[in-house]
């Protein structure tokens, strides 16, 4: 087990260092360069067991109304510094990291731009190759360690620590994560958890599998699973809408049921004439789930690469399936108002507007 000891010491000093830290970075930096997102992560595997990508460079700074990262890059085309900056915010500057690579470690700060230390990281290298990272945070600390087969990391092991009243408790085993590939590459991430058991977090498609074949199968299935939920609600007073609310990954196997009725609606509308509110599902007096058992591992492998294209191609299929839906007979399942529609909306209803259009409302 790694001892966090010494680095949580160092960790303690951190903003006292801060100018340090920022000063050193930017006197290394002979490039700056723009991305969309945080890139160069050091730790193996890091984005292929987060179904994520690192960021793209991008030939100027985007609009300031977008999440964006300036990355500095040193003589060696090390990166050195991070800077990232809010869209939320107007384009300010937010989060600042910075590395600092010596003989056998390479230690990355990183801060609040007003210089309040986040996490401070040390990652251990022999012979070349990463063996581990140990990491302190304000919330915390934990360790990851790394077996290689031949020149491939085949198992991660993670562990973690709470803190309380400021020291770190000790360490626990969090997760393991093996690794399989074969000659074209990885073919298999699975997790371990503390708590349960293995579970496939990436897979290399079978071949000939597309993204089109596979929700043809699931959107198949959802057809008679979300009617089939909606009926075991067994709701007997008229609904004028049914909402799929998803997550901002835009999934299409990952969303849940609510049902607005049109007794509530009436209240909201009489309370805020003008309130656009009855589109909200956390306003909806029923909530439901559907199960993909019967399709789980097409559903899977679709939720996968869907989310590894990094586009809103999720969205349209789950904004297709609701005009499908809201076309569809409910007479058996529930009783509906006239003007009665099924539509996709995200958590934060950021993508609202664009998704009733979307489903032809």
């Amino acid at each position: 087990m790694i001892d966090l000891s010494g680095l949580d010491e160092r960790f303690a000093r951190l903003a006292a260092e801060y100018d340090v830290h920022r000063t050193a970075a930017h006197a290394a930096v002979v490039r700056w360069e723009w991305y969309d997102d945080e890139a160069f992560d050091l730790r193996p595997l890091h984005y292929q067991r987060d179904l994520s990508h690192p960021g793209h460079r991008l030939a100027e700074r985007p609009d300031l109304a977008q999440d964006h990262f300036q990355i500095g890059f040193d003589a060696d085309d090390r990166l050195v510094a991070m800077l990232e900056y809010s869209g939320f915010l107007g384009g300010k500057l937010y989060y600042e990291t910075f590395r600092t690579y010596l003989v056998d470690t390479v230690e990355e700060a990183h801060f609040h731009a007003d210089g309040r230390p986040i996490y401070l990281h040390e990652f251990g290298f022999e012979a070349g190759r990463m063996r581990s990272v140990a990491m302190v945070a304000t919330g915390g600390g934990g360790c990851e360690t790394y077996d290689y087969t031949d020149d491939q990391v085949t198992r991660i092991v993670t562990h973690h620590g709470d803190r309380q009243s400021g020291a770190l408790l000790p360490l626990r085993f969090y997760t393991a994560i093996d690794a399989v590939y074969d000659d074209e590459g990885l073919v298999r991430l699975e997790i371990s958890e503390r708590l349960g058991s293995p579970q496939v977090k990436y897979e290399r498609p079978p071949v000939g599998f597309t993204v089109e074949d596979a929700w043809a199968t699931v959107q198949q299935e959802l057809l008679t699973q979300i009617p089939r939920s909606v009926r075991d609600l067994a709701i007997d007073t008229p609904a004028y809408c049914i909402a799929l609310m998803y997550d901002e990954r835009a999934d299409p196997t990952d969303f849940t049921i609510h049902v607005g009725l049109d007794e509530d609606r009436r209240v909201h509308l009489a309370d805020k004439p003008d309130s656009d509110v009855i589109w909200s599902p956390a306003d909806m007096a029923h909530e439901t789930s559907v199960d993909l058992g019967a399709v789980s591992d097409v559903a899977r492998l679709l939720a996968q690469e869907l989310t590894l294209t990094c586009s809103d191609m999720g969205r349209g299929l789950l904004c297709a399936m609701a005009s499908l839906l809201s076309a569809a007979d409910w007479i058996t399942v529930l009783p509906i108002t006239k003007d009665f529609v099924v539509y996709a909306v995200d958590v934060e209803m950021e993508h609202l507007d664009d998704n009733l259009r979307r489903s032809d409302i």
